[in-house]
């Protein structure tokens, strides 16, 4: 986060923090970000930078070209894994060499999250995976200050949950559902990665016919969506939410408004990949 071209930009526009601030937040909360580098919610940093007249990528991003760079390929594979286009994920990842990564702590981590997701969603290899995870786990964040080591945990679930291990699937997705709705959206970067943590547990229990569980979690996901606007995954919780219904009572039109709703926010984002689940 380039927070010094945000505080030139104010004070070249002669906007003192509280002037900023104004009808958008405390001044406390934009002095926290400026001086002690504290993240906002995506929704106050938008309305900050646009009162400045930039733009969050502007921002968003680390320090040299060459890194940034990569980051922005990595985010481009990371939505591609949202709207389930592994295909362009895995090229994106190919084409990135680690050691190209090794002085970012935080861009080494979210190569090996994602590729650790992919061998998981895209019918990879599961040893792969889970050294993926390790490297987060055990290496990158052995103290579990991130949210990449909370991703690790429910990506390890899944990788045993394919493998029919209840006793091991449970143990990662249990360490991620007693912090869940505690984790603090500190973090504009932290919302897509949230939302991703939230839904995949969901699935695991719905999996499991725990579908109370399971769709108080979804539900939770629509309102994490809803109160950041942040559209692309909210297809895919409507979706899974429709076919717990119809697991729990048959068809119905509670179903079929579920199902128009996953119909409506995919065509809204253009996601082919979820679309096709609507063809008739």
């Amino acid at each position: 986060m380039n927070i010094q071209s945000f505080v030139d930009k104010r004070k070249e526009m002669g906007l003192s923090q509280k002037e900023l601030s104004k009808g958008v937040c405390t001044q406390a909360t934009l002095s926290k970000f400026e001086n002690n580098g504290k993240i906002p919610s995506m929704k106050i940093l938008i309305q900050l930078c646009n009162r400045l007249g930039i733009a969050l990528d502007e921002i968003i991003g680390i320090n040299g070209n060459g890194s940034k760079k990569l980051v922005k390929m990595m985010n481009t594979a990371e939505f591609n894994l949202i709207i389930s286009d592994y295909q362009n994920s895995w090229k994106i990842l190919n084409s990135i060499e680690l050691d190209s990564l090794k002085d970012d702590k935080q861009a080494t981590m979210q190569y090996y999250y994602l590729q650790g997701y992919l061998n998981v969603l895209d019918d990879g290899d599961l040893l792969e995976a889970v050294f993926d995870f390790n490297q987060i786990i055990a290496v990158l964040d052995p103290k579990g200050e991130t949210i990449f080591t909370f991703l690790a945990f429910v990506g390890l679930g899944m990788v045993y949950a394919q493998q029919s291990d209840d006793d091991k699937s449970e143990y990662y997705f249990s360490k991620v559902f007693n912090d869940i709705y505690g984790m603090p959206i500190d973090d504009v970067t932290k919302i897509w990665r949230y939302i991703n943590i939230i839904f995949y547990c969901a699935i695991y229990y719905s999996n499991r016919r725990e579908f109370e569980t399971a769709n108080a979690l979804l539900r939770y996901g629509v309102k994490v969506c809803e109160d950041n606007h942040v559209t692309y995954y909210i297809a895919r919780i409507y979706q899974q939410l429709a076919v717990n219904e119809c697991e729990l009572n048959g068809h119905s039109d509670l179903v079929l408004n579920l199902l128009n709703k996953a119909e409506v926010f995919s065509e809204f984002n253009h996601n082919d990949n979820e679309l096709k689940k609507y063809v008739s």
